[in-house]
């Protein structure tokens, strides 16, 4: 049998006097259980005869009143590029498990697109927000940083990943770092014709610290530089770019992809064409996303810090959400170098 929602004597929708009259518990108790507030001593059985009333009412809190009393709204922004890649989804999802268990909800913005664009951040301040976390926001997050204090004081704000500013709090990964150990990896199983791999399309095609790397690390060798374009990280454009190279007869000894979805592509294109991976042809990716580690010959990856990266970028925000006034928290963390069969010497 299913189990009867108990139904309130108000009209409408269930109301918190609704919730208390079924706990048998004071209305302001009641309040400052369904605010999610825990700096008060409400014991653990109340919490939980609270929560269950609310539940059998089908209880629902009302986020703008909340907001009003509160000053609060529950939500706090997140800002990234929504252009796909399996990495950007996997850092969403660590957010998402953090933020699983509390009263916050998360709002997801490509800010980066839009300043782009409009040059402006109306749109993106436009949802009220508690916090705003920043990652990867290649294209805005050095303006908004220093306009901060002009568009929006009250808010905390941490940026995260490979781009960040020092103005405000932050969680930075230096991929310099992880991408000199990659280099210094694949020249030491005698590589000599060695390509970096890379969208076209992209600013990272020939700057950034990946590609920087890549460049000093060639020419300390004195070895040629050389770059294999495509015109984007899914299979078919990469297929195209690395059929051209083998009929060509031009095929690398090592290809050192920007992202680990080019270096899983890459593998596969080489492997039709007959093509041993870790054997003919080495292969790096970035990121450390699962898959490398599954492909026929797993993939030698440098992995970036996300579980560490998001959970103290929101310890930060939180932090800051609670004491304005707390002072700035800034970190920086090494990507690490994930040594697997594609670049066996």
């Amino acid at each position: 049998m299913y189990k009867q929602r108990s139904q309130s004597k108000s009209s409408g929708r269930p109301t918190r006097d609704d919730v208390a009259r079924l706990a048998k518990i004071s209305g302001a108790t009641v309040s400052r259980v369904l605010s999610g507030r825990d700096d008060l001593s409400i014991s653990p059985k109340t919490r939980a005869l609270v929560l269950e009333a609310a539940k059998q009412l089908g209880y629902v809190p009302n986020s703008t009143a909340r907001a009003l009393t509160s000053g609060k709204t529950g939500v706090v922004g997140f800002w990234m590029s929504l252009q796909y890649s399996r990495y950007r989804a996997t850092v969403l999802d660590r957010m998402r498990l953090l933020l699983h268990g509390t009263e916050i909800a998360m709002a997801v913005s490509d800010v980066d697109e839009e300043y782009s664009y409009l040059h402006s951040f109306d749109r993106a301040l436009r949802v009220p927000v508690d916090g705003i976390i920043a990652f990867d926001n290649s294209a805005s997050v050095h303006v908004f940083a220093q306009e901060y204090e002009k568009l929006a004081p009250a808010i905390p704000f941490v940026s995260m990943g490979a781009y960040w500013s020092e103005l405000r709090s932050y969680v930075g990964i230096d991929l310099r770092e992880g991408a000199d150990l990659a280099m210094e990896h694949v020249l030491s199983t005698g590589r000599r014709k060695v390509a970096y791999v890379a969208p076209w399309t992209s600013d990272l095609i020939d700057a950034g610290p990946r590609f920087e790397s890549y460049r000093d690390a060639i020419r300390s060798a004195g070895l040629e530089t050389r770059t294999i374009g495509v015109e984007s990280d899914k299979f078919e454009h990469i297929k195209v770019a690395l059929d051209q190279t083998f009929a060509a007869g031009k095929m690398p000894d090592a290809l050192v992809c920007m992202n680990d979805e080019l270096a899983v592509a890459a593998e596969a294109v080489l492997q039709g064409h007959g093509i041993k991976v870790g054997e003919d042809v080495a292969i790096v990716g970035f990121d450390g996303i699962a898959e490398t580690a599954h492909c026929p010959v797993p993939i030698t990856t440098v992995r970036q810090p996300i579980e560490e990266m998001c959970s103290l970028a929101w310890s930060f925000l939180k932090a800051q959400m609670e004491k304005p006034s707390a002072e700035l928290h800034q970190q920086i963390l090494i990507p690490e170098l994930i040594i697997r069969e594609s670049t066996r010497p």
